[in-house]
């Protein structure tokens, strides 16, 4: 019974689940490795009480222990509120090629890969994303800045999603850890 019931299991995350400590202009959240697991249809979601407006800080510290297979990655998705299509996201690749991409979706443009590059993220240190109304986006791969400045007009973060399938992979990504964020505002 227990080999039919730890699969569901561990999909079976809420918001309750997520390590959380808020304080006043920060907040911080642990995601479980299975997120990673999870299919782009189904992610994992973090919605903040409150978006965060004008200027924020995300730092993201992939704890991840990955399977040892080409392509294992974790997808994190920075949104606005619903119905905004505007979204920054980050691709981490944990295999050999450690590659990492970053992206931005904005109704006048689209959407638009910003940065793609193997050996392109650091275990080691925080990736960073920040946001302030007057410099725009910059974004960090652990070691140093790969987005400057890129106007993305206003931008207010409501949630963080986290998956790591397309529509039709149903592939573990990884077996253990996790990812931390702590997010200034």
């Amino acid at each position: 019974v227990s080999v039919f019931l730890l699969p569901a299991l561990a999909f079976a995350q809420s918001q309750e689940d997520f390590q959380v400590v808020k304080t006043q202009g920060s907040e911080s959240f642990v995601i479980p490795y299975t997120a990673s697991n999870r299919n782009e249809q189904d992610p994992l979601v973090y919605t903040f009480d409150q978006p965060k407006q004008s200027s924020w800080i995300v730092a993201i510290q992939n704890n991840m222990s990955y399977i040892p297979r080409e392509g294992v990655r974790t997808i994190i998705k920075i949104q606005e509120p619903a119905p905004s299509e505007k979204f920054i996201e980050l691709g981490i690749y944990g295999d050999e090629s450690k590659r990492y991409w970053v992206a931005a979706n904005t109704p006048e443009v689209g959407y638009a890969r910003l940065y793609d590059s193997e050996n392109g993220w650091s275990p080691e240190q925080p990736i960073s994303v920040a946001y302030t109304a007057n410099t725009g986006l910059t974004v960090t791969n652990g070691q140093r800045i790969v987005v400057d400045r890129l106007d993305l007009g206003s931008f207010a973060v409501a949630s963080i999603a986290v998956y790591g399938n397309d529509k039709n992979s149903t592939l573990a990504n990884a077996y253990a850890g996790d990812i931390a964020f702590q997010v200034l505002f």
